[in-house]
């Protein structure tokens, strides 16, 4: 059962009604039970700020101060942060079929300016089958132009498509692929599946990339959420995995993180090959994990005094677990130090999440996704704030 539309709640973690699986202490290789929240204490108000939209694939602020939305259909829109008007920019024409669609949209860095360009991630069909491209729209006036492609033939299908696109702040693109349901691509260093591309802001792979190709990390199964610390730079990503293992990775360039060989930690749970695996490639091992799985996606990292406990925090959304993640980091930001699940089941599936340079937090359900159950106002996109 939905909560009503507006709701004010002191943030604990009992309000979930407990932890998906313990929470993984990679410091020390053991298990601790998941952390109650302490002294959080300040309560937020959850609203639905705009409703009706089909499955909101990613958020971001334009440089017009209004929230785009990325439909999976291929519907861009524009809604209005203090009043929830909505208007539709334009429409891209995608290949929708299981988890493909319209995914990542991220502005260029001089959008105000002169650079008035929206990228984005779709799915289009190809040789019989679904692959997926990065494009680049204008905008004019609110209103998008034709898209324009700038890498193609990525593959993909009706799973794992990833695909998250952030312009990190060197101003260079990152996107992330998912491995279309053939994990061996995963390791294949001439494919662009399974990965994460990072690219010059017309869609050339980057200069110093590990591989001299686009690729910048790789062994990577569905990494669907993509976000960088503003102070540290740091960039991390969230990741889908099989029957256990979700994940949380600290990206570095140039780094393995093992699909499909390993699953998670170097711990030899999936076998001695994983353990070998991991020694003859250097695997870099998850910040955290969580079996079972809670399906992660959106990833954003707060750091806004609006709401100061999550400061210094990830904010995961998860589909499966429909539940909200404030994730703990550590001051140099390279551990996890506690985990705590948030409004678990409240809003249903969660997707899309923007934690906004005013500290309000807004975030897409995902109910139309053909895995949800849908209120009669769903998708919506909430906003979070005091």
């Amino acid at each position: 059962m939905r909560l009503p539309i507006v709701r004010t709640l002191v943030l604990l973690a009992a309000c979930d009604g407990g932890a998906s699986g313990p929470v993984v202490d990679t410091t020390g290789g053991t298990t601790t039970p998941p952390p109650t929240s302490g002294g959080d204490s300040v309560a937020v108000r959850v609203r639905t700020l705009a409703s009706g939209l089909d499955t909101p694939w990613d958020l971001v602020l334009g440089p017009d101060g209004m929230l785009w939305v990325a439909e999976r259909g291929g519907r861009v829109s524009r809604v209005d942060p203090a009043t929830g008007a909505r208007t539709t920019a334009g429409t891209i024409a995608v290949t929708e079929s299981g988890e493909s669609g319209l995914m990542g949209i991220a502005f260029h860095p001089d959008a105000a300016t002169t650079q008035p360009f929206l990228y984005a991630m779709h799915s289009y069909a190809a040789g019989g089958g679904i692959r997926n491209r990065l494009v680049r729209l204008r905008v004019t006036n609110g209103t998008l132009g034709a898209p324009e492609p700038l890498l193609q033939d990525i593959p993909g299908g009706v799973v794992h498509d990833g695909a998250r696109v952030v312009v990190g702040p060197d101003r260079l693109l990152y996107l992330t692929t998912g491995d279309a349901g053939d994990g061996d691509l995963a390791q294949n260093r001439a494919s662009l599946a399974g990965k994460v591309l990072r690219l010059t802001l017309d869609g050339a792979p980057a200069p110093g990339n590990a591989f001299n190709t686009a690729v910048w990390t790789l062994g990577h199964r569905n990494p669907q959420g993509l976000a960088f610390h503003p102070r540290t730079g740091a960039a991390y990503v969230s990741e889908h995995g099989a029957a256990d293992n979700d994940e949380i990775n600290l990206l570095r360039a140039g780094a393995n993180y093992g699909w499909p060989t390993v699953r998670g930690l170097c711990d030899g749970d999936a076998g001695a090959a994983e353990t070998a695996f991991c020694q003859a490639n250097a695997v870099a091992e998850p910040l955290t994990t969580w079996t079972p799985t809670i399906a992660p996606a959106g990833l954003a990292v707060y750091d806004a005094a609006r709401i100061p406990q999550w400061r210094g925090s990830l904010l995961l959304a998860s589909l499966k677990d429909a539940t909200l993640w404030r994730l703990t980091l550590s001051t140099d930001g390279a551990r996890i130090t506690a985990r705590t699940p948030l409004y678990r089941g409240q809003y249903g599936r969660l997707r899309a999440i923007l934690a906004a340079p005013d500290g309000r937090v807004y975030v897409g359900t995902s109910n139309r996704d053909g895995r949800g159950s849908p209120a009669a106002d769903d998708d919506r996109i909430l906003v979070l704030e005091p």
